[in-house]
C-alpha cells in the first residue's frame, strides 16, 4: 500500500485548545451517525472508517507476556538504546512520554515523567496492552500501523472521548528486507503539548531505525556472499527474503521474488527460468539449468491472463498484461517462430516492430528465458487452456 502524504494535526501557532473545541462536534456527528463529516482530515476519517466506538479492548499482558513479547520482537529490541537516546529527553521536555510498540500493537517498553504516565495508565495505555485500531479505536499508534506511514492523531480525533484530552504522535519503523513494519514509537502526552515538529522528529527517528536495521542487512548479505560457496557456471544466491548477495550470470535486481512453496531440488522461478535451489543457512543457492526438457508452459485466460510453468511437480503461476498473453499466445500458435513484424501484423494497435521488440524484451525477462529469438519461438511445450 502506498504511505498517505504526512499531515500535522495542528499548524504552527494554532491554538490547541480552539482546535479541540472545533472538533468536539465532529466527533459527536460520527459517533451519534456513523457519518463522517468533511471538515476531518482524510487520515482521521479513514481510520473512522476502519473501526467503531464499541471495539472490544483485551487485557494487557503480565510480566511474563511482556518478556516473551520483546524476546519475539529481538530487532525492534535492538534498536530501543537508539530510540530512547534520540526521543527521550526531548519527549520528557515536552511534557511527554515515549511508547515503543512491537509489529502487532502491543505496547512493550514506556518511558517519560511519572505524571504524565499515571495519567496514560488511566487511559490503559500501558506496556502490555494492546493499541491497534480494531483494539481501542482511532489512536496515533494503530493508525500508523494501518496506514503504514507517520500520523499524528490530537484531542477528539481519537474515537473515545478518555483520549480526547491527549494528542498521539506515531511512526511504523518499516523494516526494508521484509517491507513489513517491526514496530512503531509514539510521542503522546496533553493535546495541549502538541506541536508539528514532533510529527518530523518521530519521522525522522523512524527513518533513521529503518536505515540501521538495512545497514544491518547488507552486513548480513555480505557475510552470506562471503560464507558461502560459489559453484561454475550462471547462480543467484540470496537469502530467505529473496535479496540477492551474488549472482554471475543472471540479469537480476536487488530481490527475487521466491515462491512460499520452495523446496530444494528443480524448479522454474520468474526471472530465472529453469534452476536447481539449494538451501543454505540463511538463503538459497540457485543455480541455473537452462531450460529444462521436462518443464511445460500453460497459459490461462481467465480471469487475467496468467502463464503456468510446470515442472518438476511444481506450478509457478506468472501473471501477465493482456498485452504479454496476446503475444505469448501467438508464440504458442505459431511453434516455428515469428519475427518482429509478423507478431505486429497479428497483434492489435501493435504499434511498430520497436515497440514490439521491446515488449518481447520485458516478456522474455518475465518468463525466464523460454522465449528464443531469431525468430522468436518458445523453447518448451506449450498450450492455452480455457
Amino acid at each position: 500500500m502506498r504511505p498517505h502524504r504526512m499531515e500535522a494535526a495542528l499548524a504552527a501557532f494554532e491554538d490547541p485548545a480552539a482546535k479541540a473545541r472545533s472538533l468536539v462536534p465532529l466527533h459527536r456527528a460520527w459517533a451519534d451517525t456513523a457519518a463522517i463529516p468533511s471538515p476531518v482530515r482524510a487520515v482521521v476519517a479513514r481510520s473512522w472508517q476502519r473501526q467503531s466506538l464499541k471495539n472490544p479492548a483485551l487485557s494487557p499482558l503480565g510480566t511474563q507476556g511482556i518478556t516473551d513479547r520483546r524476546e519475539r520482537a529481538a530487532v525492534l529490541t535492538s534498536l530501543v538504546p537508539m530510540l530512547e537516546d534520540r526521543l527521550l529527553q526531548l519527549a520528557a521536555d515536552a511534557g511527554n512520554e515515549l511508547v515503543i510498540s512491537d509489529d502487532e500493537g502491543y505496547v512493550l517498553w514506556v518511558a517519560g515523567p511519572s505524571p504524565i504516565r499515571r495519567r496514560s495508565e488511566d487511559i490503559g495505555f500501558v506496556a502490555g496492552a494492546r493499541w491497534r485500531e480494531t483494539d481501542v479505536g482511532t489512536n496515533g499508534l494503530g493508525a500508523a500501523m494501518a496506514e503504514r506511514t507517520p500520523v499524528q492523531i490530537f484531542g477528539p480525533e481519537h474515537a473515545r472521548e478518555e483520549q480526547h484530552t491527549w494528542v498521539c504522535t506515531s511512526a511504523p519503523i518499516i523494516e526494508e528486507r521484509t517491507g513489513e513494519p517491526v514496530g512503531a514509537i509514539t510521542l503522546s502526552g496533553s493535546y495541549r503539548t502538541a506541536h508539528p515538529h514532533t510529527l518530523a522528529l518521530v519521522s525522522a527517528t523512524a527513518r533513521e531505525a529503518a536505515g540501521l536495521l538495512a545497514a544491518r542487512h547488507d552486513r548480513e548479505l555480505h557475510a552470506l556472499a562471503l560464507s558461502a560457496p560459489t559453484p561454475a557456471g550462471r547462480y543467484v544466491l540470496v537469502d530467505a527474503q529473496g535479496w540477492v548477495a551474488a549472482s554471475e550470470g543472471f540479469g537480476t535486481g536487488a530481490r527475487l521474488r521466491l515462491p512460499g512453496n520452495l523446496v530444494a531440488g528443480a524448479c522454474w522461478l520468474p526471472g530465472l527460468g529453469a534452476v536447481v535451489a539449494e538451501p543454505l543457512s540463511g538463503g538459497w543457492l540457485l543455480r541455473g539449468t537452462g531450460v529444462a526438457s521436462t518443464a511445460s508452459l500453460e497459459l490461462r485466460w481467465s480471469p487475467a491472463p496468467v502463464a503456468v510453468i510446470v515442472q518438476a511437480g511444481l506450478r509457478t503461476e506468472i501473471r501477465l498484461s493482456p498485452r504479454h498473453g496476446e503475444i505469448l499466445a501467438l508464440l504458442i500458435a505459431s511453434p516455428g517462430g515469428l519475427d518482429a513484424h509478423q507478431i505486429m501484423e497479428r497483434l492489435s494497435h501493435a504499434g511498430t516492430p520497436v515497440t514490439v521488440r521491446a515488449e518481447l524484451s520485458r516478456l522474455r525477462a518475465k518468463l525466464g528465458g523460454i522465449i528464443e529469438s531469431r525468430p522468436y519461438r518458445l523453447s518448451i511445450p506449450a498450450a492455452i487452456l480455457p
